[in-house]
């Protein structure tokens, strides 16, 4: 496995184990029924469930995707031609 494709990985991994502390924690504080009422819709909860988890984990693949593109160096050829 190439090192994009794992770090690729195990940021989605992470992410992936971070959306579901963060929904624990999120529709703990806030039940989906009243966010429903607020927002004017009729959902069920587990459409507010799974809406929430997915929406957590492609926020924290993006924050996770992002950080490893601004922490990987330049290959030397490029750093010649930058400087």
């Amino acid at each position: 496995m190439r090192k994009q494709q794992r770090n690729i990985a195990i940021v989605i991994w992470v992410a992936f184990l971070m959306a579901t502390a963060a929904e624990g924690i999120f529709f703990s504080i806030f039940n989906p029924d009243d966010l429903a009422m607020a927002a004017g819709h009729e959902w069920e909860a587990l459409g507010a469930y799974t809406v929430g988890f997915f929406c957590f984990w492609v926020s924290f693949a993006i924050c996770g995707l992002l950080a490893v593109r601004l922490t990987q160096t330049l290959p030397r050829e490029r750093l010649r031609h930058v400087a």
